[in-house]
């Protein structure tokens, strides 16, 4: 800038001032702005409340500005009238029903300011179990409380708050519900095994919450009705096999928002076979804190198992079996990452009405409770068998019917299938393993064939 513009400057600077000492302060300012209330945070404000409180508190701060805000004022918190929070509503895209006033109060509305004081706070108080059970009548409708800050005295700006509640009930639930495989036994393993069960709450404990895990009849139905689609399988497990701490009274730490349990289970007292025990949670000791209908029972899975039967090649033995296609009986025992199968005669499919096509097993030892894991060929699920028939021998020439399977069998590629656990009336040292069908057709006409992935037997 050249100089003589800077003097300029300068100059036109200096009037002004000399103008501005001339007048007062607050002719500044128009009046509107000498002395002004204003909502803090005025708009809309969605406020998350827990059943756990009867009623929810709203803090509104009022704020008190303007040049001469060090004077006293008046003013007032009232709701907005209902035909005109409506008409607020429709012409702003709003979808939220007024809160009508008998779920809600207000306390320390009547703002009297002194000069001193910039801020007061108004309370409003929520009956949160109350607008719930509103909402739920209404299939969910959102309702609003608004309310406008008025003055007769001062100016208002951000006059209108819409207080926008949502209500919720906080729910106790299990980590995992429905059926869980919880613990496995076998015969040269430990007697006594413990399963860790996980609860959850959606905001941390602040009120001493317990509540109970126990076997009631609600449970037991959940049990009956799983063990039904499954085939009867399973069995409940006896209750003088199992202990819960605190007789199944849990406690949620201070602030906490899991906690758990240990469940101790024997197996000294169980015969081999698969048990169920069923447990639901009950009793929050918090009044508003539900229990989660989803995650409110638990069927864990317990397993007695025969032990892993170490098999060679040479102890199986078939009726079918395709050469060259696969590793024959030891791509039954190969692993699974040997991608490679054992395979029943496709070429010229062998007919037996009674057995269809099947694998005998020549034992080790003389056994009277076996079971047995497959996986289905590596490739895809041609072939994968669709109904199964097992038989038990003393000798290998005399069968005894064990058991048959029709459901529940894979027919996808690499599936794995385990079966529950048989008992023999007898000891044995044959099992045969026959297929009668699978997704190739039947074995028991002569037109069809099957193949595995791999075979796995337990016996005691």
């Amino acid at each position: 800038m050249k100089l003589h513009n800077i003097f300029g400057a300068i100059c036109v600077l200096g009037g002004t001032l000399a103008l501005s000492s001339c007048e007062k302060y607050d002719e500044l300012f128009p009046e509107k702005y000498h002395c002004v209330l204003n909502i803090k945070d005025a708009g809309i404000r969605n406020i998350e409340l827990y059943t756990t409180d009867a009623e929810g508190n709203v803090s509104v701060s009022v704020m008190k500005t303007g040049s001469e805000g060090n004077v006293p004022a008046n003013g007032v918190i009232t709701p907005m009238a209902e035909e005109v929070f409506q008409a607020y509503c429709n012409t702003n895209g709003l979808k939220y029903a007024y809160l009508p006033a008998e779920y809600y109060s207000l306390q320390s509305n009547d703002l009297q300011f002194s000069a001193q004081e910039r801020y007061k706070l108004v309370n409003a108080l929520l009956k949160t179990k109350e607008i719930l059970q509103l909402q739920e009548s209404q299939n969910g409708q959102k309702y609003a409380l608004p309310l406008l800050l008025r003055s007769s005295e001062v100016s208002v700006n951000d006059s209108l708050l819409i207080i926008v509640p949502d209500i919720q009930a906080p729910t106790i639930g299990l980590a995992n519900a429905g059926f869980t495989n919880a613990v496995s036994f076998s015969s040269k393993g430990e007697a006594t095994l413990t399963y860790t069960l996980g609860l959850t709450l959606p905001i941390p404990n602040t009120w001493g919450l317990k509540c109970s895990l126990t076997c009631n009849e609600e449970a037991v139905e959940a049990f009956n009705k799983y063990n039904t689609q499954n085939g009867n399988r399973y069995k409940q497990l006896p209750s003088n096999t199992y202990s819960l701490p605190e007789n199944g009274v849990v406690t949620f730490g201070n602030e906490a928002t899991t906690a758990s349990v240990d469940i101790t289970i024997n197996r000294t007292s169980l015969e081999m076979g698969e048990y169920i025990l069923p447990l639901s949670l009950t009793s929050p000791t918090v009044a508003g804190v539900e229990i989660s209908a989803t995650q409110k029972t638990v069927l864990l899975g317990i397993t007695y198992s025969p032990d892993k039967l170490e098999l060679k090649a040479s102890q199986f033995k078939a009726n079918s079996i395709a050469e060259g296609d696969g590793t024959g009986y030891t791509g039954l025992i190969d692993g699974l990452g040997s991608g490679l199968h054992f395979h029943s005669n496709w070429s010229a499919p062998v007919k037996d009405a009674t057995y269809g096509n099947y694998i005998d097993v020549t034992l080790s030892a003389p056994i009277q409770s076996v079971k047995f894991d497959y996986w289905t060929r590596f490739e895809n699920g041609n072939a994968a068998p669709t109904h199964i028939k097992l038989f038990t021998s003393a000798d290998g020439k005399a069968w005894t019917e064990l058991g048959k399977i029709t459901t529940g069998l894979p027919t996808g590629g690499n599936q794995q299938y385990s079966s529950p656990i048989y008992h023999a009336e007898k000891s044995f040292s044959h099992f045969r393993f026959a297929v009668l069908e699978s997704t190739a057709g039947s074995m028991t006409n002569g037109n069809a064939w099957f193949n595995l992935g791999e075979l796995v037997l337990y016996g005691n």
